[in-house]
């Protein structure tokens, strides 16, 4: 049985829409690399935004372990910047730059996927009077890479106990026993996920009804208000650091 995209009621609840405008903004930050100044502040204000939206919604483990990597992003940086150099310092160049760039919108994207149900962004889709085809396809990929999250880890621990991990005495064991059961998975799960489109009737010629309860609230519109106002904000100032030219 496939599981929900969103396990449980989320606190916020902001609409689905709000979402995607989120989504948008830190696409855009993390187009633009910014190294000091005050677009420097405000990228690390919006960075923050994900872990304390994490923190409403009661994901303390994963906000706390996103805030820790990012500290040692930042300070191996400013420690590569000062004495390092060569391979160990391209090496954690590559690390701290991977962090601070790409986790701001990865936590993002996880944020908005665990706690967004599929029928309220279909319901959003519709509203937005989007193509089906494109609102399928980003609702099969909302339910898609969290299943195989799961499957993953659930062939993990049967791996873990027979022994074959990587600092177990089968290391080799890892790509015949994980990776081919994972990669028939994905095409067990892709084959379910289809015929659950089918089943549902999405992708017919036809306006389907949607009983979801979605709209923009006050909640919604302070926090996109906010939010485009630091996304703005920050490529200013990029702009005038010389970040970006025009």
């Amino acid at each position: 049985m496939l599981p929900q995209t969103a396990k449980q009621e989320s606190r916020l609840k902001l609409d689905p829409r709000t979402k995607l405008v989120m989504l948008f903004a830190y696409s855009v930050i993390v187009m633009i690399d910014i190294s000091d100044g005050p677009a420097l502040v405000i990228r690390t204000i919006m960075t923050m935004v994900p872990v304390l939206l994490l923190f409403i919604e009661g994901k303390y483990a994963v906000a706390i372990r996103f805030v820790l990597l990012y500290i040692v992003a930042s300070l191996l940086m400013r420690l590569n910047s000062q004495s390092l150099g060569g391979v160990p310092g391209m090496l954690i160049l590559a690390y701290a730059t991977i962090v601070m760039q790409f986790f701001p919108t990865i936590i993002t994207v996880w944020y908005c996927i665990r706690t967004t149900k599929i029928d309220e962004f279909m319901a959003a889709m519709n509203r937005m009077h989007l193509p089906q085809g494109l609102s399928i396809s980003i609702a099969v990929m909302m339910r898609f890479f969290p299943t195989i999250a799961e499957e993953y880890g659930s062939i993990r621990d049967a791996m873990r106990m027979r022994g074959i991990q990587l600092g177990g005495g089968k290391p080799g064991k890892i790509i015949e026993y994980r990776m081919i059961p994972l990669l028939f998975s994905c095409l067990s799960i892709g084959e379910e996920l289809s015929a659950a489109a089918i089943t549902r009737g999405l992708g017919a010629p036809v306006r389907r009804s949607n009983v979801s309860q979605i709209g923009f609230h006050a909640r919604d519109v302070i926090f996109m208000v906010i939010l485009v106002a630091l996304t703005v904000s920050y490529i200013y100032f990029a702009k005038q650091s010389g970040a970006i030219i025009v």
